[in-house]
């Protein structure tokens, strides 16, 4: 599915499930290990953006219910912990995204990892957000991850966490035998907040600084154990031209976020006129969809990567299973 062709739109528009479709093409075909090893990194992020821009506004205008899909493949996720048995260590880099899963795997091979199942994408949780990511996947309250080596919710089900607040931070981590091991990375979500946020070539500096956060994370699971590798949400980069130009009043309506939850006295958008947000009904909580972009005040107003809402980038985030060799 390299380009939009006749059969693609077939094949997006159909009743059946499209997202093994859409998460296939953007695993395979967008962020590939080969157009990584070819293009220049700004390049590969323009270009690779520029796919997922097109294939979003095909989707908005074509075949929305696309977001219906995603929105309940990622509520039907549920928690990860019970993955975290004492054979398993899980890496959560906060904020990586899809884009750089051909560095991991590179990264992977270097280390002496063997990829041990199919690359594969997770959800993030809705909204796609890391405090929702903590409620709805790991302890079932919203709590910022640096308090997650204190929280009974994990210790009761014998899982040790430890907490890395930036990409030079090092724990050391024994070996925990009868523990699932959780170690959650604040890289690369510290670097979205910097000014250089505004520019592309955060992506390329970003990317020089993954093999640190890596010996700090990965490097230090004990011998013998597997390794999965994920994110709590990824980040849509909408830089010039790769943004949504359609007008719409649900931007104003979200206060200028990527999401909102209403309160019981606030209407809520109805999902069959208003196709630019997505909304979860029993939560009282709507999304932007796709590549529209919202403008906060304040020092975020010139940032050109967002997460929080209902698109590709955001809720699609790696999963990858490392063995030790």
């Amino acid at each position: 599915m390299k380009t939009l062709t006749p059969e693609t739109l077939d094949a997006l528009v159909k009743p059946a499930p499209r997202l093994p479709l859409l998460a296939g093409w953007l695993l395979s075909d967008v962020w590939s290990s080969d157009r990584f090893s070819r293009l220049a990194p700004a390049d590969y992020l323009k270009e690779g953006e520029s796919l997922v821009h097109h294939m979003e506004e095909l989707l908005a205008t074509a075949a929305w219910r696309v977001y219906d899909e995603l929105a309940s493949a990622a509520a039907a996720t549920g928690l990860l912990t019970p993955r975290l048995d004492a054979s398993t260590v899980m890496v959560v880099f906060d904020g990586l995204s899809l884009r750089e899963v051909p560095l991991l795997l590179s990264l992977a091979a270097e280390s002496h990892c063997r990829v041990a199942a199919p690359v594969r994408t997770s959800y993030a949780a809705l909204p796609s957000d890391t405090l929702s990511f903590v409620e709805q996947r790991l302890i079932g309250k919203p709590v910022t991850p640096k308090l997650l080596p204190q929280r009974a919710e994990l210790k009761d089900k014998s899982i040790t966490a430890f907490y890395l607040n930036d990409v030079s931070s090092s724990q050391h981590i024994g070996a925990c035998d009868h523990n699932g091991l959780l170690i959650w990375s604040a890289f690369p979500d510290v670097t979205y907040r910097d000014s250089s946020a505004r520019f592309d070539r955060h992506f390329e500096t970003m990317c020089s600084l993954l093999g640190i956060a890596w010996k700090n994370t990965v490097m230090q699971a004990p011998r013998g154990r597997r390794i999965i590798i994920t994110s709590d949400h990824g980040y849509a980069y909408l830089g010039a031209g790769l943004a949504a130009t359609r007008a719409t009043a649900m931007c104003d309506a979200l206060g200028q976020d990527r999401f909102k939850v209403f309160a019981a006295n606030e209407p809520l958008p109805d999902p069959g006129i208003e196709r630019d947000v997505q909304l979860i009904a029993d939560r009282r909580l709507v999304m932007l969809r796709g590549r529209l972009k919202n403008r906060p005040q304040g020092h975020s107003a010139n940032l050109l990567y967002r997460h929080g809402g209902m698109s590709l980038m955001e809720m699609l985030v790696p999963w990858i299973e490392l063995e030790q060799q």
